[in-house]
């Protein structure tokens, strides 16, 4: 018996290591759907704009990928155009109501277009959406004298990216994390996720290295990213720097539910405008 029992205690032991090894298999398999399910999910045009007040235009990234992007100039070139970094699950379209305000505001707006997401060609991946990124500031660069990155959730990674490379007038991070090795690591805590991640965004890693004046915000409810990882970013933040935890906002919400008024305030403190 005590030979029996021992042996079903091997087998079982083996069964849920082999299911261990095929759930992490799986995982590293399936990164990229989990990581950009907006490539999946938004294939086909973008919207228009029903305020006809941004308009799409065509930016071509270093290695040759063609972007679609919305763009708005600011009604003073004196003033600031905002580069609107999207999150992985929506497209640029999404962004519009914060362009709109922007606008309102005086700013000039691009929102960056990602390859692969609302009909564009390629697969999104951490090189690749760095060169997207660049390929928009590059164009925001070439209709205004001052340029500001707004990046959200996976935005940020690309924003954060951009503001190392870059000097900017301005970087705002709505819901950012600090790497994302560490949001996966969050939800599926019994897995050796930091290991496995191969797009990293290690925000946190980077963020020391900005100069830019830096805003920092979102919900006090997010459920995505935990606002300490907010905290955390703001803590190794060098440069001239803001935390605002919105009270009762979700990961998607934090712009409506007080943001606006944030991100306008910060502004025009640091652009003096």
């Amino acid at each position: 018996m005590h030979a029996l029992l021992h042996s079903l205690a091997l087998a079982v032991a083996a069964g849920l290591l082999l299911l261990y090894g095929a759930a992490l298999a799986l995982l590293y398999w399936l990164q990229g759907r989990l990581i950009y399910p907006g490539e999946r999910l938004r294939r086909g045009p973008l919207r228009l704009d029903a305020q006809r007040r941004i308009h799409y235009v065509r930016v071509r990234s270093a290695d040759g990928n063609e972007l679609i992007c919305g763009y708005a100039a600011a009604a003073d070139p004196a003033h600031a155009t905002v580069v609107l970094f999207h999150g992985n699950g929506e497209d640029l379209s999404q962004r519009f109501h914060i362009a709109h305000a922007l606008l309102d505001a005086g700013y000039g707006v691009v929102l960056a277009g990602y390859r692969g997401y609302g009909g564009a060609p390629g697969q999104p991946g951490e090189a690749g959406l760095y060169a997207d990124g660049r390929a928009a500031i590059a164009f925001a660069a070439r209709h205004a004298r001052e340029v500001v990155v707004h990046g959200y959730s996976l935005g940020s990674g690309i924003a954060v990216q951009m503001a190392t490379e870059r000097p900017l007038a301005a970087l705002l991070l709505e819901a950012p994390f600090t790497s994302i090795a560490d949001v996966a690591a969050v939800r599926l805590r019994w897995l050796p996720l930091r290991r496995l991640v191969r797009d990293r965004y290690d925000n946190l890693a980077k963020i020391g290295s900005v100069r830019a004046p830096t805003l920092i915000y979102g919900g006090g409810a997010d459920s995505v990213i935990p606002p300490a990882q907010f905290a955390r970013l703001y803590s190794a933040v060098r440069a001239p720097r803001r935390l605002a935890i919105v009270g009762g906002a979700t990961h998607v919400d934090a712009w409506e539910r007080g943001g606006h008024a944030l991100v306008l305030r910060f502004l025009a403190d640091v652009l003096g405008k």
